[in-house]
């Protein structure tokens, strides 16, 4: 015997037309939750990334942009020192970071991507003139050296006790300090101190010591482990290949360094 609920018939196409509405609404639904922007924390890191009036601009700003476009995401650009945005990479306040060199304790708290998209070497500066004190890696033993703190540079100079380091906050205390000869040399990576000098025509009163370590320093971006887009790692390994294929952040950093030579 049917039941007076059996008895009501719903016509195909109106079933066909709730089944199409349930389904979209549930795809949106789906689309929804994953409509979170990347975050990405930055400082003043010329020419990589840094702050004008207009916000933050710099090799690194265009990729980030470029990715979260291919990947059909919004960018939120968020300041912070180096610091604190290696913490929030570890804390999952943050997603993405950028100008990254590979090391094992990073790693515990971020995932690298598989591609290096710029590659920098390590140099030591020094006021002119005095380069040819610093001919071998232990003349370094002999002076203080300058460093941005929480900086990777290379092995065993990172974890060398036996040199003595000044850290400081930015790359402009670093200058700060040997343009006005309170530090004898200092540590970075050429295709961002070289750009400062040339722009900030200081050529002629810092030079490049005589040692150089020959190490090659790889830019990577990271993804926080602790990030919502921890699980689209793939997609942003994916990404920044295809970018670093097509030539696309090769382009991006001459419109940068300009008559200045790229890395």
């Amino acid at each position: 015997m049917k039941t007076w609920w059996s008895r009501i018939e719903i016509p195909t196409h109106q079933r066909l037309r709730s089944l199409i509405v349930a389904g979209v609404g549930y795809l949106a639904s789906v689309t929804l939750s994953h409509a979170e922007p990347i975050r990405i924390a930055v400082d003043n890191w010329p020419p990589f990334q840094y702050e004008t009036e207009s916000g933050f601009v710099g090799i690194d700003i265009e990729l980030a942009k470029e990715i979260a476009e291919r990947m059909a995401a919004e960018l939120q650009v968020l300041k912070k020192p180096w610091g604190r945005s290696l913490k929030s990479m570890e804390t999952g306040q943050v997603d993405i970071l950028t100008g990254l060199a590979y090391r094992e304790e990073r790693a515990k708290y971020i995932a690298y991507t598989d591609t290096p998209y710029y590659a920098c070497s390590t140099v030591f500066y020094t006021a002119k003139g005095e380069g040819n004190d610093i001919k071998t890696y232990e003349d370094l033993k002999r002076f203080s050296i300058g460093y941005v703190l929480h900086s990777a540079y290379f092995e065993p100079f990172d974890s060398d006790d036996a040199i003595t380091k000044v850290g400081v906050a930015t790359e402009d205390n670093l200058m700060d300090m040997l343009v006005n000869k309170r530090i004898k040399t200092i540590v970075g990576t050429d295709c961002q101190v070289d750009y400062y000098l040339q722009t900030h025509n200081l050529h002629q009163m810092i030079e490049k010591a005589e040692f150089r370590p020959g190490n090659t320093v790889n830019l990577f971006l990271g993804v926080s482990k602790k990030s919502p887009w921890a699980a689209q790692l793939d997609e942003f390994n994916a990404v920044v290949k295809e970018l670093v294929d097509e030539g696309y952040v090769l382009e991006a950093s001459k419109s940068y360094y300009g008559t200045l030579g790229v890395n």
